[in-house]
């Protein structure tokens, strides 16, 4: 493969560590070997990888080198590694800020180059503008506003920030300087949309208007901003933050709770930079400065060294731990910059108490404004993509394969649509709507994506099933709710409903398969409830009761299909229970219901997918039982099961889940001084 293939192949990599170390690796080898004519091409690459990999502090020596080489070899860069170089100039400036070790000095200096290489390139200096703004307002110089006037008023040119940014931008700093009527106004002009809005905006403009008392206001825009997310850009911390403290001061801290757990707790411990550290851990302080009433309730979240040993920690603990890592980078902020500007947001944070007028999270939200709840975009009838909803911590779930759609079973189990199965009941029965019709209502309100509807319509028909003795039905209404439920994010609900549905199942007969399913998809719920014993014990129960494969009286084809579906079912249960298990983080619930029962129970499953012909599931579990053995300090098993995990998303030719696996077995090969075996992974991605 040449240089060039080469890297067109990495900037096809989602940005993570395989990514950053292909590209490394690459410049490495241009840099010393040639050809030259793509070193620019190279160095401007690993910029890239480093800035948008979440390491950013590694880009300022890279970019170093590519203007060094601009300077001594400009015919070796063409056009587009000449416009990439400028561009990227953009990328560097903005990262000034987020480390305190760059010092006020060493940053004007960078600026003042920057500007005099625009200026002969006659490129235009909005791009120096903006970046001498965001300098003086993240460093907390008294001239921010000034400067932010000179970049809005100053001609745009190509490398200007797109219109959604310049709004976003200047959203946030609103809020910050606690200008919030201003935030407020601007954010509701926002009308455009790029990598990381306009759900920056939204967020702010949530939080500003809940800060003025729109509340109403306030839950539109939180709405609009997590429909939005994508849930992928280093630059949401700060949004992130204001999220958890919009919910924690609106009136829902529970809920604020799960969106941590469950959405970005890795921002606790593994934040891009220090200061998107710190604009995460103030909106963090400010929700829960807001709830210390509740000082004494567990969150569901582990932190190495807080609270009790093997305890997830209390809010009080969260609170202590929180505000001394906010205290501890505004010092060493300030300090930089000669000011109190973040030692007075932590102390703004802290007296922060909760919003007068609470949000109203009705059940009717979507279905009242006419906007699609932010969940998965998928339209489903819900346990019919059960499987595939599988408790995601502490990796991605797999896809499943080979679990039958369940939406049948509900409508075609014994009776037709046009027979009520509570008729002769009552007469109120009988004037009521059939059940059977609430099913048809609610099937087309998922279909359409009103999921609030749905769930409403799928719960009305369990007590009239249930009472004329279709359990099974009922207690497939009940997953169907509860699944629309989680779509809508009213995740309590949700949790209640699969809760009702186990039981009417079991009671009504139900397959093997389909309790896998309805386990599967009740998994990250009870998750993100920081409740997930009843789910576990039930997972363990159904896999202990999984009947072996009876294959007499079938003939060969079809016992062969009989024993495949067999052993997906019980692949699928060991590898709910290993994920379920996983995502307590190390909690135990007896009985061998503990961390070292989801190593075995994952890997076990993946030997079991893989038997099947299910590479890509097999990978999946291979890759949880890696993490696990990982957290468990088991380098020697965990390499071996990410490397498994490696091998055969290869095979599946599962491109992005490979990279993903790969970086996480780079990591830790390296972390552990086996630093040849983690080149031979970067080598075969390249």
């Amino acid at each position: 493969m040449n240089a060039a293939q080469e890297l067109h192949n990495i900037r096809h990599m989602p940005y993570g560590t395989a990514r950053t170390a292909a590209a490394e690796a690459a410049a490495r080898k241009i840099e010393a070997d040639g050809p030259k004519e793509h070193l620019a091409e190279a160095l401007l690459d690993l910029v890239e990888a480093y800035t948008f990999g979440g390491e950013g502090a590694k880009s300022f020596v890279v970019f170093a080198r590519a203007l060094r080489h601009w300077d001594a070899n400009p015919e070796l860069f063409d056009g587009s590694d000449e416009h990439n170089l400028f561009w990227e100039f953009k990328w560097v400036a903005s990262d000034l800020p987020d480390f305190p070790q760059i010092t006020a000095a060493q940053a004007e200096a960078f600026l003042d180059d920057m500007q005099r290489r625009f200026e002969l390139q006659g490129s235009g200096i909005s791009a120096v503008l903006a970046a001498r703004f965001g300098w003086s307002w993240q460093s907390g110089a008294p001239d921010a506003e000034e400067r932010r006037l000179a970049w809005i008023s100053s001609p745009r040119d190509d490398f200007d920030d797109c219109h959604a940014c310049v709004i976003g931008r200047q959203t946030d700093f609103f809020m910050e300087q606690g200008r919030f009527a201003e935030a407020y106004e601007l954010g509701k002009t926002q009308d455009g949309k790029c990598n990381i809005e306009p759900t920056k905006t939204f967020h702010a403009t949530a939080l500003a208007a809940l800060n003025l008392g729109h509340a109403a206001e306030s839950l539109r825009f939180h709405h609009r901003a997590t429909a939005s997310d994508t849930r992928a850009n280093r630059d949401l911390a700060s949004s992130r933050g204001q999220s958890f403290e919009l919910l924690a001061r609106g009136g829902h801290f529970e809920r604020a709770l799960r969106e941590l757990r469950g959405d970005y707790r890795d921002m606790l411990t593994d934040p891009p930079s220090p200061l998107q550290h710190l604009r995460f851990l103030l909106g963090l302080l400010a929700g829960l400065s807001a709830n210390l009433d509740s000082g004494e309730q567990h969150t569901g979240i582990a932190l190495p060294g807080v609270g009790e040993a093997g305890r997830d920690v209390k809010v009080a603990d969260l609170h202590a731990w929180a505000t001394g890592k906010a205290r501890e980078y505004a010092s060493a902020f300030d300090a930089r910059s000669g000011t109190t500007y973040y030692a007075d947001l932590v102390d703004r944070a802290l007296a922060s108490e909760r919003a007068p007028h609470p949000l109203d999270f009705g059940p009717a939200y979507g279905a009242a404004t006419g906007e699609a709840p932010a969940a998965d975009e998928t339209n489903v009838n819900a346990v019919t993509s059960a499987a595939s909803a599988a408790a995601s911590a502490p990796s991605e779930a797999p896809q499943r394969s080979g679990l039958a759609k369940l939406w049948g079973k509900l409508t075609d189990s014994g009776a037709s649509r046009d027979q009520d199965p509570a008729a002769g009941s009552s007469g109120a029965a009988q004037a009521a709507v059939t059940p059977d019709a609430l099913l048809a209502r609610a099937e087309e309100a998922s279909a359409r994506k009103d999921y609030a509807a749905a769930t409403r319509d799928y719960a009305e028909a369990i007590q009239p099933l249930e009472a004329a003795g279709w359990l099974e039905r009922a207690g497939l209404a009940a997953a169907e709710a509860a699944q629309c439920a989680t779509l809508d994010r009213n995740e309590e609900r949700a949790h209640a409903l699969f809760g009702r549905a186990l039981p009417l199942l079991r009671s009504g007969g139900t397959e093997a398969g389909t309790l896998a399913a309805v386990l599967a998809a009740w998994a990250p719920v009870a998750d993100r409830m920081n409740d997930a014993e009843a789910q576990i014990r039930a997972t363990a129960a159904t896999l202990a009761a999984h009947p072996e494969f009876d294959p007499e009286g079938l003939t060969e084809e079809l016992a062969e299909k009989r024993g495949h579906e067999w052993g997906v079912e019980r692949a699928t249960l060991r590898d709910t229970l290993a994920r379920s298990l996983a995502a307590t983080r190390g909690r135990s619930f007896g009985e061998g219901l503990d961390s070292e029962r989801a190593a075995a129970e994952a890997l076990r499953a993946g030997e079991e997918f893989a038997r099947l012909g299910l590479l890509a599931d097999a990978s999946h579990s291979f890759w949880l039982a890696g993490k696990i053995h990982a957290d468990r300090g088991d380098t020697e098993s965990a390499v071996w099961g990410l490397e498994s995990a490696f091998e055969g998303f290869t095979a599946a030719k599962k491109r992005k889940e490979r990279l993903l696996v790969a970086g996480e077995l780079i990591t830790l090969l390296k972390e552990t001084g086996q630093t040849e075996r983690a080149n031979a992974v970067v080598a075969e991605l390249q």
